[in-house]
């Protein structure tokens, strides 16, 4: 790998440290990710939308090759360089969710969560049920999970938005233990609602022991406006468990132990309880819908 880099992009380096899907090392007293990618990426508009975050963001930077080209290809696999300019061990703030989401917007696209989610659903099943004999944590935990994720299918379904609706950048993913490096990832970007890391962070911080949380969503809202279906929004996504189907898809796809759902599943009691009390606080600031079920953990 060390010559594969000097050869394509003229660096020489010492060491190189693989870690999840990329490949790392210190260059100039910067770390750089190289990361393996799809083939089938929209290099050009990811380069662009790139090159208009770097200089006014923390966005890590994507390095063009010797050729001038966004993929390096070693061994039938495609590479993306990035130069990284955060903290990659500083943690995620609500602060810093606020900070880059307001950097770029563009104006309507397609976005439907709910149907999104019902294919996600669809696909799970799919592997479970091919899969399933290997896996009996999943196979007791699912059915539950998909109920949760049904629920916020219907509650999306019910919301009007706006068809003047501005989308922010947003991130594909953001896992419980990210730091702001995810955040300021390229390779994670995409365009939606700008609640969709807002939802993320809040479910993220019961499982990180953020005991702090309400006190950051104070200075949120008080920073920050956010409509009545922007609330909404919100809440149905908070109520999609997207935590646990991303470590489903980490142990049926990825092949890590199934174990890794149990910090999920041993504390869905307490989670039901957090959920309620985090909707509680925006219905005492909104005229959001009720959720009937998680309703019965305040009383």
């Amino acid at each position: 790998m060390n010559n594969f880099i000097e050869y394509f992009y003229g660096i020489k380096v010492d060491k190189v440290i693989y870690g999840n899907k990329y490949y790392s090392f210190i260059y100039n007293g910067y770390v750089y990710r190289l990361y393996i990618v799809d083939s089938n990426i929209n290099t050009k508009s990811l380069y662009e939308i790139n090159k208009k975050l770097v200089g006014n963001t923390l966005m890590s930077e994507i390095i063009v090759n010797m050729n001038g080209e966004v993929i390096s290809i070693y061994n039938d696999i495609d590479y993306i360089l990035l130069k990284i300019f955060v903290n990659i061990n500083k943690p995620i703030s609500l602060e810093e969710i606020s900070f880059i989401s307001n950097s770029l917007m563009i104006e309507k696209i397609n976005v439907n969560w709910g149907m999104l989610w019902s294919n996600k659903i669809d696909y799970l099943e799919d592997l479970i049920n091919e899969n399933g004999k290997k896996y009996p944590l999943i196979v007791d935990s699912f059915n539950y999970f998909v109920g949760m994720a049904e629920n916020a299918i219907s509650y999306f379904n019910s919301i009007i938005t706006d068809n003047n609706y501005k989308y922010v950048i947003s991130h594909k993913t953001i896992r419980w233990r990210d730091t702001v490096e995810a955040l300021y990832n390229p390779l994670n970007i995409i365009f939606d609602y700008k609640v969709r890391d807002i939802a993320e962070y809040i479910k993220n911080s019961f499982f990180n022991n953020n005991y702090n949380i309400f006190n950051e969503l104070v200075i949120y809202l008080r920073n920050n406006s956010l409509s009545l279906t922007d609330v909404n929004l919100l809440i149905s996504r908070l109520l999609y468990p997207s935590f646990y189907f991303d470590m489903y898809e980490d142990i049926l796809i990825d092949n890590k132990e199934e174990k890794i759902i149990l910090d999920v599943i041993s504390r869905l009691d307490e989670y039901e309880e957090y959920l309620s009390k985090v909707i509680c606080f925006f219905k005492d600031n909104y005229d959001v819908y009720e959720i009937e079920w998680l309703k019965k953990r305040r009383n």
